[in-house]
């Protein structure tokens, strides 16, 4: 969310982030966001004298992407296919936790892990009559999906945000962060999502697509700020934070 609105307040960020944030394009529909995140934690948070609140996980999961032109055609990416973050949400649902599931558009969702990869064609047909229906092998599964996704959304324990590029994921974090500071100790930070370590500054960014006619690309990338430091340190204090970092391991084998 942007705190030039005045929509958060402000906290004791360093220069740097503080300029990540300044520099970035308004986020789509923060008010919206704000509004179900609000709804979602007071859901889950008991009045004052009866009884603990639920603990919340944010969970996040995906790649980010950092666009190269501001009416983007061409981006940088961050794989990841989202397994680890959908399953584990999964589990923090099914232990008591409410989830609020931070996910990139595209990537693999809670409760369908059983499901093929192009679940939509593959599991339904259309009948002599014309109707749609699941397909005998996949009956159970996708019966299941659906069953526990929408028990988890209608209890209040699921909620899921989408996000792509690194400036709607990290905005959107730190809006996350603000309305689960009041859980204190009942909030959990489980970050799986895969974030870009450089990006674009959105003022220096090409308007429109950047012609292949003017020649070899030179770009220059600025380092992301690291944001776990604010989080822990600022944003969410008192939270428990799980954070993963990818490492590439070589096998050689000796001939």
């Amino acid at each position: 969310m942007d705190s030039r609105n005045g929509s958060v307040s402000e906290t004791p960020l360093d220069a740097e982030i503080g300029s990540f944030f300044d520099s970035a394009p308004p986020l789509k529909d923060c008010d919206g966001i704000a509004k179900k995140l609000k709804d979602f934690i007071e859901f889950n948070s008991p009045p004052p004298g009866k009884g603990s609140p639920t603990g919340v996980v944010c969970v996040t999961s995906g790649g980010t992407t950092v666009p190269l032109e501001q009416c983007c055609v061409r981006y940088i990416d961050n794989f990841s296919s989202g397994h680890r973050g959908a399953t584990s949400t999964e589990y923090f649902i099914k232990a008591g936790y409410a989830v609020i599931f931070l996910y990139r558009r595209g990537t693999f969702q809670p409760y369908c892990r059983s499901l093929p990869e192009d679940s939509l064609l593959e599991c339904f047909e259309c009948s002599d009559d014309s109707a749609i229906q699941v397909r005998q092998p996949y009956t159970e599964a996708v019966k299941r999906a659906i069953s526990d996704h929408h028990a988890a959304v209608a209890g209040g324990h699921l909620l899921k945000i989408p996000f792509t590029t690194i400036f709607e994921y990290l905005q959107i974090l730190r809006s996350i962060a603000m309305s689960m500071r009041d859980l204190g100790s009942h909030a959990v930070y489980y970050l799986a999502a895969a974030v870009s370590d450089f990006y674009v500054p959105w003022k220096s960014m090409a308007e429109h697509k950047i012609q292949s006619a003017s020649g070899p690309l030179d770009m220059r990338l600025v380092q992301v700020p690291k944001m776990l430091s604010a989080l822990k340190k600022a944003w969410a204090p008192m939270a428990f934070c799980i954070s993963f970092k990818f490492t590439k391991y070589i096998y050689r084998e000796d001939k």
